[in-house]
């Protein structure tokens, strides 16, 4: 009777537990992607921040000058917004790689905990005989 629970919690521990350990590091990344709009920052890269153009607050008639004027700025805009959207691309991408590292050191430390509790039961036995 105590073997086999023994060898379902080793079944578990080895067996089930690290492709549930995996789910939730899948979700986790999922989130992330999501929380930092990734995919979405890449499409609209080089797209005015929130939509806001400078030709779009001068309502005089325009001269050639202003239209040029114009161009300039709107892509002065546009690469600031593309600036913003990589630094959000990269702190996302970043992000992702440290959820990643974290949850190799839990999976580590889950395939590692079975042999440090034999290891330490041994050890205090020792100290006790």
């Amino acid at each position: 009777m105590m073997v086999t629970i023994f060898i379902e919690y080793f079944y578990w521990h080895f067996g089930v537990a690290p492709f549930e350990i995996f789910k939730i590091m899948k979700n986790y990344q999922i989130a992330v992607w999501h929380k930092f709009l990734i995919a979405r920052h890449f499409q609209t890269l080089f797209s005015p921040w929130h939509r806001q153009n400078a030709s779009d607050f001068w309502s005089r008639k325009k001269t050639f000058v202003d239209k040029i004027s114009n161009v300039v700025i709107d892509t002065y805009i546009r690469l600031i917004a593309a600036g913003l959207r990589l630094t959000l691309i990269l702190s996302g991408l970043i992000f992702e790689a440290l959820v990643f590292v974290g949850f190799m050191l839990i999976f580590i430390a889950w395939l590692a905990w079975p042999a440090l509790a034999i290891y330490l039961v041994f050890k205090g036995a020792s100290f006790i005989l």
